[in-house]
This record gives C-alpha cells, structure tokens and sequence, in this order.
C-alpha cells in the first residue's frame, strides 16, 4: 500500500487537485461541507500533508529518520558517526530522534518522521507491538527500515547487529575456563537482544556441566533514571554479600549496565577482580583507563551504521525506489577485550 497523495483524493473523490490542496489547507475558497468531505475521505485513507510536498511529488524528501534509545550512549553515537560519515557525501539529510526506551515517545517519532516524508528509517526498537505494527504499516508503504542491534523482532526487514548468542557464549566460556564458575549475568529488558545474550549464557553453563541457577540473573529495566538503576545495582549486590552468596563473576549485557556495575562494585566496597571478576558489553573508546582496565565485548559499531546506510542508499538511489522481498539479516563479529576487571 503507498502512500496516498492530493492527486490520489482528487481522483478518488471527482474533484481538482487544487480544490483538494485548498481544502486541506483550510482555504476561505472552499465550502465548509465540500471541506468536511475531503478531510473525512483523507483521514480515513491515511493522508499525511507535510512540508515537504514539493520535494514529495518527485517522491523523495531526502530525509533519513534514525531513532535510537541514547545518542550519549558510546554504542549508538558510534552508529551515528558510522551513517553520518557515509552519508556526508549524499545529499541525504539525516534526523536524529532519541526514543529513551520509552514505546510512546518512540512511536511519536516514528510519526512524526511518517509526517515529514521521511525516505527511510534506521531503529534500534524497544520492541513495542504498537511501533513495530506501525513500522510494518511503512514497509507496505514503500518505506525502507533497518533495524540495527536490536534484530531479534519477528518483523520482515533489513536487520544489522552481531551474533549475540555467540559472543556471549564465548565471554562466559572464558570466566570459566579461568575459574569463575559462580557467574551472575545482568542484562536489561530489551527483547532485541537480552533473550539471545540470556540464551548464549546459560547454554555455556550446560555445556561446561556448571548447573543454571535463575538468582543467577538479573534483569534491570534500563529506561529509568540513572540513579535508580545505580541504586538497584548497589542493593542487590549487597543483599548478595549480605547473604554470603557473591558470585565469583559478573557478566554485564549492555554497556550501560556494564559501567554502573562496576561503578556499584567500588560504591559497595566489592574489589574487582580480586572478590568479583567483570566483563560485559562496552564500546567505550578508554576501557583501558578504567580501574582496574575492563574486559569488555565490543560491537563493530561504526560498521553496522556504514552497512546500514549502505543497504538504504541502494533502495533510495535505485530508479524504481522499490524495496526488494529478499531481506537481509547481517551478523557482524564482535570482539572480546580480555583485560584486568576478568582475570
């Protein structure tokens, strides 16, 4: 289904399309009744005006959306510097939403990008039915999206992140082979990634005949104040002293989580990695400075926005603008930084 257009209604409804401009525009030189008609029949069928008509009876507007959770996230900025460097080369203008993982400022995004004409969208998608129903409504408008780190969606699209499943597997492979087999895995409520990392996980215990404990993990809800995911780190730590059950490891499945937990282990007096080692997600250029220095899995962050823009400019540029059936989901490989905090 595309998108419907003034000439579209004029047809539809039998009338000029300057009548139906006019009308929409709320012009004095239209009848009240004639402009009730043709705002019902837009309304209905999904008209959006915008300002960039001109540019959109060409069919484009140059404009690509990109909404992530956190442009001061190191990860996402990363994205973002991997798109832009791409793109400064183009005439594509790129805009740049934050969703803070909350669905309905998300979906307001996606709209207000929907109202603006946007060519195209890059997400990292909380995972929201209602956004992912109303992505879905864009692909069937001829709307391209690529869904980048967050891929494990059931929605047919161009999907851009890494194995998850397998780095993990690898990063708690490596605790245990050094003696870690106590191994308390924190992870946020992201259905894009979090079930595949859990996965990665508890399949390596199994493997390594280490039996899966569920107080082994912990889920934060990462959308909230800084603050109070810090202080629901600190207590639970403390609870785990407390009762005389710390792990002999933790392992942190975001790179936010990653350093506040170990900001959480300083503040409760828990030394890295002499009671607890760490490793986690990261892609915080100086992981090195911290102390101790952090293990760290890093995401080849610059690349996924660079491919993504890739697949995108290759729609937009073709001269059919159609996006092809066959749908790509592309698993870049992802490193471990073995450092101090794991030893």
């Amino acid at each position: 289904m595309k998108r419907i257009t003034i000439k579209d209604i004029a047809k539809a409804l039998g009338y000029s399309v300057g009548t139906i401009s006019k009308a929409l525009s709320n012009s004095h030189e239209i009848s009240t009744v004639r402009k009730v008609e043709i705002q019902k029949f837009a309304d209905e069928h999904g008209y959006r005006s915008n300002q960039y008509a001109k540019l959109l009876r060409k069919g484009r507007t140059n404009i690509i959306g990109m909404i992530v959770p956190s442009i001061g996230n190191p990860f996402f900025s990363q994205i973002l510097e991997g798109i832009e460097r791409e793109l400064s080369e183009t005439t594509y203008n790129l805009i740049i939403m934050q969703s803070a993982d909350d669905p309905q400022l998300e979906l307001k995004h996606l709209e207000m990008l929907y109202q603006k004409g946007a060519d195209a969208v890059v997400i990292a998608a909380t995972g929201n039915n209602t956004s992912l129903k109303f992505l879905e409504r864009l692909i069937s408008e001829g709307i391209p999206i690529v869904l980048i780190d967050r891929t494990n969606y059931e929605i047919n699209t161009y999907k851009i992140g890494i194995d998850n499943f397998k780095v993990v597997y690898q990063g708690i492979s490596q605790l245990i082979n050094q003696g870690r087999k106590k191994i308390l895995f924190i992870s946020n409520q992201s259905r894009g990634t979090s079930l595949e990392r859990q996965r990665g996980y508890i399949q390596c215990l199994r493997d390594y005949d280490i039996a899966f404990n569920s107080d082994d993990l912990l889920s934060i809800e990462t959308s909230q104040k800084r603050i109070d995911v810090l202080d629901q780190l600190k207590k639970h730590l403390t609870d785990l002293v407390h009762s005389s059950a710390l792990p002999d490891a933790i392992f942190t499945a975001s790179d936010q989580l990653t350093y506040l937990t170990l900001e959480a282990l300083h503040t409760v007096g828990i030394a890295v990695p002499d009671r607890i080692a760490l490793i986690g997600f990261a892609n915080f250029q100086y992981t090195n400075i911290f102390q101790p220095s952090l293990s760290s899995i890093v995401q080849p962050s610059r690349e996924i926005g660079s491919q993504a823009f890739a697949i995108l400019s290759k729609i937009l540029d073709s001269s059919d603008h159609k996006i092809t059936k066959q749908y790509q989901t592309i698993e870049l490989q992802a490193s471990i930084l073995t450092r101090r905090s794991s030893e």
